[in-house]
């Protein structure tokens, strides 16, 4: 029965959109700002309006029905990734926060991108309930998520430090917490924090990260026991994965989280880590790459290079069910631009407007930029070779050096 009643209505929502199509024309219409001149392209690529072809159409529930499946028509055609979570990179002050919550994050919450956001623990002392509080205010129906570094958040007793700071939390209305360690970490681990917890905060989500894409067995083993230890707290129900391009490693990791929470009887959500491209997070990763972090010579070759990586580690995501967070500063219509683009995994407009920020270069010129980018000794850990040494041999990207230090790879 249930069945045939989701048939009925499937094929009544088709018959009205198909009665509703010459009335109404979607699709990806300009926005202008008010004051902006039309030659201004940096929102030509969102969504715009849905636009009546016939003035004389003005019923209400019509309207209403027409937005409301063709949002159901696009959302089928890209899968079950219309949204994603932002981490909330570079912003160190309320006023930062209050700032870009009234501007570019409400145009991406009524974009329809936005499902939830994430305030990176980065530095000790920071007011991270604060910046909380204001987001909770400014974006109601945004789920706010707020990291704890153990790292930066030292305390005589972490255990009751870190429950205390979760009661505060759930206070002001956040959702979730994720709890790491941090590189070089305090020996008080995040596995040694949760089995001391004890009770949760109730309304309040646990997470933790796991890193799936370390470069070596031995490292990825030790990771997939650490969060078996995090598990069988008990306490753990959200898992995020680092950041990685790696799609075999991926979906190893994501499988293997599925299979030990199953065993272990705990239900847990996954989300996992993506980058947006742009010149200045692509120069970051060449030279000053985050702790733990190794991603591909597609990667690091170009931005073009950056985008069709990450354009494959969020099909993998689409095909397991694991949300996107996207690590990268949001901060432009072009970037709202650009992050729409590669959730819909529209090459086409995402090329367009990463070639507007760095047009593509010439085979010479790629050339001269391999040696420039891959070869000078420190930023990648390569020497300089000879001077004869051909441009393929300059392509390879042994294990980058560590920002700082030998570092820890448990988080």
């Amino acid at each position: 029965m249930g069945f045939k009643f989701a048939l009925f209505l499937s094929s009544a929502a088709l018959r009205m959109l198909v009665s509703l199509k010459a009335k109404y024309s979607p699709g990806l219409a300009p926005y202008h700002k008010p004051g902006r001149s039309s030659g201004d392209k940096s929102r030509r690529f969102l969504p715009g309006p849905l636009r009546p072809k016939s003035q004389s159409i003005q019923s209400l529930p019509y309207r209403a029905a027409a937005i409301t499946l063709f949002a159901l028509a696009r959302r089928g055609r890209r899968g079950p990734m219309p949204t994603c979570r932002l981490e909330l990179m570079g912003i160190h002050d309320s006023s930062g926060y209050q700032r870009h919550a009234r501007g570019l994050l409400q145009k991406a919450q009524s974009a329809g991108v936005l499902s939830g956001l994430n305030i990176p623990n980065k530095k000790p002392g920071e007011p991270l309930i604060e910046w909380a509080g204001i987001l909770v205010k400014e974006l109601p129906g945004v789920e706010v998520t707020v990291h704890y570094s153990l790292k930066h958040q030292r305390s005589s007793n972490s255990a009751e430090a870190f429950h205390e700071w979760c009661m505060d939390a759930a206070r002001v209305g956040v959702r979730r917490v994720l709890l790491v360690t941090g590189p070089n970490g305090p020996r008080h681990d995040a596995v040694r924090v949760l089995q001391q917890l004890g009770r949760p905060v109730s309304g309040l989500r646990y997470g933790v990260a796991f890193n799936a894409c370390l470069p070596s067995e031995a490292a990825r083993e030790a990771e997939r026991q650490r969060l078996v230890q995090k598990l069988r707290t008990g306490v753990v129900q959200d898992v995020w994965l680092n950041t990685g391009v790696d799609e075999d490693l991926l979906r190893e990791g994501i499988q293997f989280v599925r299979e030990t929470s199953t065993r272990l009887g705990v239900q847990v959500e996954l989300f996992a880590s993506a980058m947006l491209p742009s010149v200045a997070q692509l120069q970051q990763m060449r030279e000053r790459p985050w702790n733990g972090v190794q991603f591909s010579e597609e990667f690091l070759s170009s931005l073009r290079g950056m985008a069709q990586a990450t354009s494959k580690a969020l099909d993998v995501f689409r095909d397991n069910g694991v949300e996107p967070i996207v690590e990268s500063k949001v901060r432009t219509s072009t970037d709202l631009s650009k992050l729409s683009a590669i959730l819909d995994n529209d090459t086409t407009t995402l090329h367009a407007l990463i070639d507007e920020e760095s047009p593509p270069a010439s085979a010479e010129r790629e050339k001269q930029e391999i040696t420039k980018n891959k070869v000078p000794e420190g930023a990648l850990g390569l020497r300089r070779p000879p001077k004869q040494v051909e441009v393929a041999e300059l392509q390879r990207f042994p294990p980058v050096k560590r920002r700082w230090g030998n570092g820890r790879p448990d988080v």
